[in-house]
């Protein structure tokens, strides 16, 4: 396989200040070397803050929202507007959000607003008497905040991994089931490992842990995970 050295970057993943820094060669020519790379649609910033990806996926998304927000008098159905929404604004806010949702709370509630800004269009559109409160309108239009589907989209991506839907095995290997003694009344299904609290693998538990305590994983059945609480949706 021939390489494209153009298109070759060099990225080192590292929180330090200072770090060594080496300059690396393909046939002869230095790779140049860049704090932030795309790959499968996600920026890898070198600090994995994923800051690069979060100004990215907001500056693309409030543009599509501003031209959904000029041609909302065209539309007299609710349904109309969650169909743009959903399709081209939601689905590249979550988009591979089990990579990066260990973002900074500023992060979040930047791209919180994207959706509070839609939340308010419609609010004002078709409930124009009543008062407007983000929390009142998320209720109104049966939405959920970004972090709690994030939230759910974790919960959910575990879950179908140990139901063999998906194949992750760092995943496994630092989630696992979880067997509770009879005198204790901590019912969580998965077990962390505790110096692990903040990595991905750990996170998806956590959330699953919250989400789905009261719910059969391994029910006959898929797991999904919609506008309300996860469910087993049977196919049969």
């Amino acid at each position: 396989m021939k390489l494209n050295i153009a298109k070759t970057r060099v990225v080192s993943y590292t929180r330090k200040t200072n770090f060594l820094s080496y300059e690396y060669q393909l046939c002869h020519a230095i790779i140049t070397r860049t704090s932030s790379i795309k790959d499968l649609g996600v920026f890898f910033d070198s600090k994995l803050h994923f800051h690069t990806h979060v100004n990215y996926i907001f500056s693309e998304c409030i543009q599509i929202l501003g031209l959904i927000r000029s041609i909302i008098y065209r539309f007299s159905s609710l349904e109309c507007l969650y169909v743009l929404y959903f399709t081209l604004v939601r689905c590249k806010l979550e988009y591979a959000s089990v990579v990066w949702n260990s973002i900074t709370s500023t992060d979040a509630n930047k791209l919180e607003r994207i959706q509070q800004k839609f939340a308010s269009v419609c609010f004002y559109r078709f409930f124009p008497h009543i008062s407007y409160t983000y929390a009142y309108a998320l209720e109104k239009l049966s939405l959920q905040s970004l972090h709690k589907r994030r939230h759910h989209l974790d919960a959910l991506f575990l879950v179908q991994v140990f139901r063999r839907l998906k194949s992750c095995a760092s995943l496994l290997e630092n989630a696992s089931l979880r067997v509770p003694p009879s005198n204790l009344r901590d019912f969580s299904l998965f077990g962390v490992c505790p110096s692990n609290k903040h990595c991905p693998s750990a996170r998806c538990a956590y959330a699953a842990n919250a989400v789905c305590k009261d719910l059969d994983i391994f029910a006959i059945g898929t797991v999904s995970v919609n506008d309300t609480e996860p469910k087993i949706v049977n196919n049969i």
